[in-house]
C-alpha cells in the first residue's frame, strides 16, 4: 500500500485535491476533521487531558469541550497553546495510524495523509512520498479571502507568514502539482501522478 502525504498551506487548494481524490474513489485521512472530533468526543482521553491542563471550566456539563472558553485560553498562554496542540497531536496520529491499518486490511493499494503543517512538524516521516499543492503567494491569499470572507486579509497574510514559505516546502517533495490556473488542469497532473503510481506498482 502507497502512502502519500498531502502538502500545501493556506489556500493553496489541499483541500479541493483531497476532497477531488476521494471522488476518485482514493481513501484519505482528513487531520483537521480528526482533530475536531477529539474536541467532540463525550468521555475521550484526550478531553481528560485538555481538562487535566486547564481545568474543569474548558468542559461543558454536556461533556463536550468549551470551545469559546478554551480558545480565550489558549490565546492568552503560549504554554497552554502548545501543550492542548501536542494533546490534538497526539490523538490525530492515533487516528491515522488507525486509518492506515483499516485501509491496508481493505486492500487499498494507495492512500493519502491529509495532514496540515505536514513538513513543519516532520510527519512526512509517516509516509512514502510527498506531493506538495503548489500555488503562488498572492493566489493563496486571495483564494484564503475570498473562501474565509470573515477573517481580514491582515489575518490570512500573518497565517501564511508563519507557514514554511513554498521554495522550502519543495525541498521535502516527491511531487509538486501546480495550482495556480483552473483545477481542471490540476486534475489532469493528478491522474497523471496517480498512473505513475499504479504503474510502479505492477
Amino acid at each position: 500500500m502507497k502512502i502519500v502525504g498531502l502538502a500545501g498551506g493556506i489556500g493553496s487548494g489541499k483541500s479541493t485535491t483531497a476532497a477531488y481524490l476521494r471522488q476518485l474513489g482514493i481513501p484519505v485521512f482528513d487531520a483537521s476533521r480528526a482533530a475536531k472530533s477529539v474536541t467532540a468526543a463525550k468521555g475521550s482521553s484526550s478531553l481528560q487531558k485538555i481538562a487535566d491542563i486547564m481545568g474543569p471550566e474548558s468542559i461543558l456539563p454536556n461533556g463536550e469541550m468549551n470551545r469559546p472558553w478554551v480558545a480565550r485560553k489558549v490565546l492568552q498562554d503560549r504554554g497552554l497553546l502548545k501543550q492542548f496542540e501536542a494533546i490534538l497531536q497526539e490523538q490525530v496520529l492515533q487516528d491515522a495510524q488507525i486509518f492506515l491499518e483499516e485501509q491496508k486490511t481493505n486492500g487499498a493499494r494507495i492512500v493519502f495523509l491529509d495532514l496540515p503543517l505536514m513538513i513543519e512538524k516532520g510527519w512526512q516521516e509517516l509516509t512514502d512520498c510527498v506531493w506538495l499543492i503548489a500555488t503562488s503567494r498572492e493566489t493563496r491569499i486571495q483564494r484564503a479571502v475570498q473562501r474565509d470572507r470573515h477573517l481580514p486579509k491582515e489575518t490570512v497574510v500573518s497565517r501564511i507568514n508563519a507557514q514554511l514559505p513554498l521554495e522550502e516546502l519543495k525541498k521535502y517533495a516527491d511531487v509538486v502539482i501546480d495550482n495556480n490556473g483552473p483545477f481542471e488542469h490540476t486534475k489532469v497532473k493528478i491522474l497523471e501522478e496517480l498512473r505513475k503510481i499504479e504503474l510502479s506498482s505492477l
